[in-house]
């Protein structure tokens, strides 16, 4: 039951002292008719003793009795604990300024001019029962915010984050928690002279976050890297709100490590670039063994067969009355002829010989090729001259053409094909254009498609990006242009 309801259902207690018995009977019928409860004391000890037992809701003292002394008895009231808090109202006669004023120095709450009038006596009443009744439900939530305060800091203390309160924008430290105290290695004592500005490694980063607290009021899930008193850094991640604190402007900051997480994410990056780099590192290997190879069939092998070559011709010149040793000898040569054919066709494949001229010759042999075998017109636009670039670059680019246009191939259903090559100042465009039945890229990727996979990574061997756009089209005849479109882009060093 809170107070204003028990103040409807149980009378307030009003103790009255001094005066008249005529006066005093008076004013306990007007108080009784009004709904109060009267006590009746007739010098300053029985205030007291009654103010402490009964802890009325309200004191009436008549200035002018002597027995109540009513202020000595008013400062004895604010003196004592239990009855400070009960308004006293002072009977005195109108136009005494300097008992008035005395009166209000011993801590009475009001006062009410003799002869009293019972209109002016019960608004006063009325309005200090209010009063009181006020101030204890204020103090009542007040005693409910301070629990709610304790709880809430208890919370604090011992959750599983760092948090803190700074002051903005200067970023004084006014309040941390014991996690934040143990994240940064701080004592309570030293806590309270702390700038959180100086546990930035780089201060720039902080005034970004204030300007994204002082624009939107707050940020979350921002990684910082921090620095320790002792100078130690970790990494956290950070979420913080603008509010208040005491009347002003204040940061709620609270504080994840993720050091721990950081360090996986260095030691994954340090990998997979090691990765990468072992990878060129055998796809060069593999280059090279290749160009070996191709050089080995072409000048061995294909000397060899050369020279057999040239000897069935002369023995097929020189025998001229036998017949079946003629035709036997037209075989070995058509099968010399074949065989070089064969060997010159590996060995293209393996490293194209036009690759030793530059890319724009193995891309024009490459085009011809692709087309002639498989039918498809492949159209070769250049937009400029001759890249320079190193035997590395060209080849990969070459090798990403050559996969291309496999895929091509093998699952576009396309009609036609374009290859483009734009040199610019500083960087190489490359691009491959079908107009296939078109895929999902998005799709493609995550079944690990080993093909598009080897070309994005070929160009990153080169520290070239690859792009794939792709518009799939079930149906043809509606209409939706289809087809793929793959795009490599390579910066090139500046030649002075």
């Amino acid at each position: 039951m809170t107070d204003s309801q028990a103040a409807t259902t149980i009378p307030c207690t009003i103790l009255v002292a001094g005066g008249t018995p005529n006066e005093t009977r008076l004013i306990a019928d007007h108080l009784g008719w009004e709904g109060f409860e009267v006590l009746a004391a007739n010098n300053s000890l029985e205030v007291l003793e009654r103010a402490c037992t009964s802890q009325p809701e309200l004191i009436l003292l008549d200035a002018e009795a002597a027995s109540v002394r009513a202020l000595a008895t008013c400062r004895s009231l604010k003196s004592d604990e239990r009855t400070r808090d009960i308004p006293v109202l002072l009977m005195m006669p109108a136009g005494n300024h300097r008992n008035l004023a005395d009166g209000f120095s011993a801590g009475a709450a009001d006062h009410v001019r003799k002869p009293v009038r019972v209109e002016e006596l019960m608004a006063r009443v009325r309005t200090h029962i209010a009063l009181r009744s006020a101030s204890r439900q204020i103090a009542m939530q007040q005693r409910g915010l301070n629990a709610c305060e304790t709880r809430f800091r208890a919370i604090v203390e011992a959750g599983p984050v760092a948090m803190g309160i700074t002051s903005m924008p200067d970023g004084d430290l006014l309040y941390s928690n014991a996690r934040f105290r143990e994240l940064f290695r701080l004592d309570e004592a030293a806590s309270a002279n702390v700038n959180i500005v100086d546990f930035y490694v780089d201060p720039m980063e902080r005034e970004k976050l204030v300007r994204c607290l002082a624009a939107q009021g707050s940020f979350g899930d921002a990684e910082v890297k921090l620095r320790r008193p002792d100078g130690t850094q970790f990494w956290a991640m950070a979420t913080a709100r603008l509010s208040n604190y005491d009347g002003a402007p204040a940061i709620y900051v609270g504080l994840h490590d993720i050091s721990g997480r950081k360090r996986v994410e260095d030691e994954l990056l340090r990998s997979r670039e090691q990765q990468r780099a072992l990878s060129a590192y055998l796809e060069g290997i593999r280059e090279d063994e290749r160009k070996r190879s191709a050089l080995e069939i072409q000048d061995e092998l294909g000397q060899l067969l050369t020279a057999l070559k040239m000897d069935v011709s002369l023995l097929r010149m020189r025998l001229t009355d036998d017949p079946e040793a003629i035709g036997r000898a037209d075989d070995m040569r058509e099968l010399v002829e074949g065989t070089i054919w064969m060997v010159r066709n590996v060995a293209s494949h393996l490293r194209p010989a036009a690759l030793n001229f530059g890319l724009v010759s193995a891309l024009e042999w490459l085009t011809s090729q692709w087309s002639r075998h498989n039918a498809i017109p492949c159209e070769l636009h250049m937009a400029s001259g001759e890249p320079a670039l190193s035997d590395m670059q060209a080849t990969v680019l070459f090798r990403i053409v050559e996969a291309a246009l496999t895929n091509v191939a093998r699952h576009a259903a396309a009609q036609r094909v374009a290859v483009t090559l734009t040199t610019g100042p500083g960087s190489l465009d490359l691009r491959i254009r079908d107009d296939g039945r078109g895929f999902d890229v998005a799709a493609a990727y995550a079944r690990y498609a080993y093909g598009l996979l080897g070309m994005t990574e070929r160009a990153r061997l080169i520290g070239g990006t690859l792009r794939i756009d792709s518009q799939p089209c079930k149906d043809p005849t509606i209409g939706i242009a289809s087809g793929t479109t793959i795009s490599i882009h390579v910066p090139l060093e500046s030649t002075p």
